[in-house]
């Protein structure tokens, strides 16, 4: 008996020692979050990755946040930090007690993406076969059971939290076997007996949790919406221009006979007639608590409500000017607040379909929302990396801001003095870092409204040129991806000031018949110039005298191939040209290197712009093209598109990566890379070239020893695509940033000893 209570006791000191320990961690932590579950040699991280759901703790006192990187959880009083627990999150859910947090995330169905954490240690539970990743998570009303619904739909698991155990039934019907194309995205709902599927032209599928068998299928009307005709990228082969430099109307190119014809219509937006356009696919699916209602939100621009029971549609809900793609009941199903890619949230009375209130301020489409338990408090989460909440009695904003969940880090460079860092987001938000105090000090805006189609800092990272454009945008949760509807580019190409955000030169594209669609943009070394691609063609700004330059990139074979099939009455007929996807200048500035998405590489003289030297011939469109007579339709694929460009700090060395390898140009006796992964997405040469970094598609680091071509070690901790790798000035620290919307800060000589070469 004694040894009982030896035991006992032993154990309540070692539980009372791990929640002693995780409250140190948050107390000392809790204003230096950015070193929280920190990748290996990596010494700090700036932004917490974009929002993907939200849900209040049962007393209404936290609100845990899901993230591309993590689950945040927050005091709601204080908007502070509690912890963190690392891994993608597109899912979550709080056990009825408060204990435990069930998160899930990632692309697949493996167990590794769902995760069970208890809340006051901050641990993660260890089970004994815990169910797969899970797109939708429900605690019983007793807390025993977690129910999830696999990733893709496709099946039901059933954890018993005592023992960690889940019994997971396949559903057949839903499998990739059986279900072979699938919507994106494809939203899910589930509740007690019953779970939801969403698709395209407003069809929504109910099946039964305990049989796996389907219920019925229910179909909203399609709802005519009036919506400009979205623009194509005009492609214009050769632009002629008379004595004025004016240019003249572009002369229709015409395909082979046999091929059916590429029909675009252009080029200015604000000219085009309007359509009725169909459009009902599903975004958002969400039951009522007592499972007797199921909300639907599409990009029609409706709300809907169903009755479970008999199939009937209730209400339709007419407010928003945008796709709806986020819902939330009240606990007591009276009321559904509905978010929108028109930046709005709006509540509803679930009984008489009445509008209760519209909620404004956020800067991007709303992305997730949650109700407190007792229905006071609403929280919204956008693309624009803040949480606000609101009252909903009075219809008030609380004083309560959540940030720094932005998704998408477009770009990052170094100040001069290596220790101040400064970013640029997706939506053209400007950020401060200070590296030694792990705080950000400041921000701008450089002007543009919802997105940056591509950025490019300048060397000493004192200007931001950018390209952006006006779109109503939601980030498709856990992937790291973006889905927009009516992007109108601003056709401009601006020169911003990161200090103040204010411009210091734009270039108007609106008359060259091209829009810069914003691949790929780079700055000379010495800040004079900036390239940027478009179709077929490459442009060098001057800032200083404002003149540019036109680089022809395809010859005039390619680009004047025409066969003999009229075009359509009153419809022009162009030939796609392959996009810029990749620019870099040499060391010294004189030289600039074109990348194309059809895997062409050549160099430029950049002050003539008189080609040098073709590298890589790359993929004729021709043999890329998939025809599709009965649509009479054609669609161009690259199979190994140029993705990213990098010169060795000498000039010396050209990194070329790509969708399937990396190629190292300019010494015959460089070693081939060896084990080089697909998707590279980003390179750069360390100080003393002596490494070359990639970064990649699943959002691992890669570094290569340039003497023996060995892999040296992986780094991992960003998520999704890694966008940007960079050096400090003084060599001593990289920086990586990408699509989770995540900087990471690591430091250059320990991840090198890191390394199991290193180690031996």
């Amino acid at each position: 008996m004694k040894g009982f209570y030896r035991f006992l006791l032993i154990s309540t000191l070692l539980i009372g020692s791990v929640v002693l320990a995780a409250e140190e961690k948050k107390d000392e932590a809790t204003e230096n979050y950015t070193k929280w579950e920190l990748p290996k040699a990596a010494k700090g991280r700036f932004g917490k990755g974009g929002i993907n759901a939200l849900q209040f703790s049962p007393d209404g006192t936290q609100i845990a946040v899901g993230s591309d990187i993590g689950t945040w959880v927050y005091d709601v009083q204080t908007g502070k930090e509690i912890d963190m627990f690392r891994g993608m999150c597109q899912s979550i859910a709080f056990s009825p007690d408060g204990r435990f947090i069930a998160s899930s995330g990632g692309k697949y169905t493996s167990h590794e993406g769902f995760c069970l954490w208890e809340v006051a240690t901050g641990q993660k539970v260890e089970l004994i076969d815990g169910p797969p990743a899970a797109s939708v998570l429900q605690f019983s009303e007793d807390g025993k059971t977690l129910v999830t619904l696999g990733n893709w739909g496709d099946s039901i698991s059933r954890l018993d939290i005592e023992t960690g155990e889940a019994n997971v039934k396949h559903i057949k019907e839903r499998s990739w076997e059986v279900v072979k194309s699938r919507p994106s995205p494809e939203p899910y709902a589930l509740t007690d007996d019953k779970f939801a599927v969403g698709g395209e032209e407003g069809k929504i599928e109910l099946w039964d949790t305990t049989t796996n068998e389907k219920l019925f299928t229910i179909t909203a009307e399609i709802a005519n919406i009036q919506k400009p005709i979205p623009p194509a990228v005009p492609v214009v082969p050769k632009i002629e221009t008379d004595e004025k430099d004016q240019v003249k109307a572009p002369r229709p190119l015409q395909m082979k006979k046999g091929i059916p014809p590429v029909r675009v219509i252009g080029p200015k937006p604000e000219d085009m007639p309007f359509l009725l356009q169909k459009n009902n696919h599903i975004l958002d699916l969400e039951f009522s608590p007592d499972g007797t209602k199921l909300a639907s939100g599409s990009k029609d621009k409706t709300v809907r409500l169903w009755d479970t029971d008999t199939n009937e549609e209730l209400a339709i809900l007419h407010k928003h000017t945008g796709w709806i793609n986020a819902l939330a009941f009240s606990s007591d199903g009276k009321t559904l607040a509905s978010g929108s890619t028109d930046k709005t949230v709006n509540l509803w009375n679930t009984d008489t379909g009445e509008l209760i209130a519209t909620f404004t301020g956020h800067l991007n489409g709303i992305v997730a929302l949650s109700f407190s338990p007792d229905g006071s408090t609403l929280a919204s989460g956008s693309a624009d990396g803040i949480i606000k909440f609101w009252n909903t009695e009075t219809k008030d904003l609380l004083p309560i801001n959540i940030t720094e969940h932005t998704q998408w880090v477009k770009a990052v460079s170094f100040l001069k003095d290596s220790s101040t860092l400064v970013s640029v987001a997706f939506n053209g938000i400007i950020n401060f870092w200070d590296l030694n105090t792990s705080q950000k000090t400041g921000s701008q805006n450089t002007g543009h409204r919802d997105l940056l189609r591509s950025s490019v800092f300048s060397p000493d990272g004192t200007k931001l040129a950018s390209v952006g454009a006006k779109a109503t945008m939601f980030f498709s949760a856990g992937q790291g991806g973006t889905a927009a509807s009516s992007l109108m580019p601003d056709r401009q190409v601006r020169l911003t000031d990161v200090g103040t955000g204010n411009e210091l030169a734009t270039l108007n594209e609106t008359h060259v018949g091209v829009t810069p669609v914003g691949a790929s943009m780079a700055f000379s070394p010495d800040e004079k110039t900036v390239a940027f691609g478009g179709q077929g063609k490459i442009y060098l700004w001057n800032t200083e005298t404002g003149t540019r330059l036109d680089i022809p990139v395809l010859d005039e074979h390619n680009a004047n191939r025409n066969g003999d099939l009229a075009p359509p009455p009153g419809e022009m007929i162009l030939r796609q040209m392959p996009e810029i996807a990749a620019l870099v200048f040499s060391p010294d500035g004189k030289k600039l290197v074109s990348g194309t998405e059809s895997g062409k590489v050549q160099m430029w003289d950049a002050e003539t712009g008189v080609e040098l030297a073709p590298f890589l011939q790359g993929q004729d469109m021709e043999k890329a093209t998939k025809r599709d007579p009965a649509k009479m339709s054609i669609t161009v694929i690259y199979r190994d598109s140029i993705t990213t460009l990098a010169f060795s700090s000498d000039g010396t060395m050209l990194a070329v990566g790509s969708e399937q390898k990396i190629r190292l140009l300019g010494s015959s006796k460089q070693p081939r890379l060896k084990d080089v992964p697909r998707g590279t997405k980003s390179l750069a040469f360390s100080p003393d070239n002596t490494v070359l970094l990639a970064g990649l598609r699943n959002g691992s680091i890669e570094l290569w020893d340039m003497t023996t071509g060995e892999k040296i070690t992986t780094l991992n901790g960003h998520t999704s695509i890694v966008e940007t790798l960079v050096f400090s000035p003084d060599g001593k620290t990289l920086v990586s940033a990408g699509q989770d919307g995540t900087i990471l800060v690591w430091n250059w000589e320990e991840t090198l000893k890191s390394s199991p070469e290193a180690r031996n």
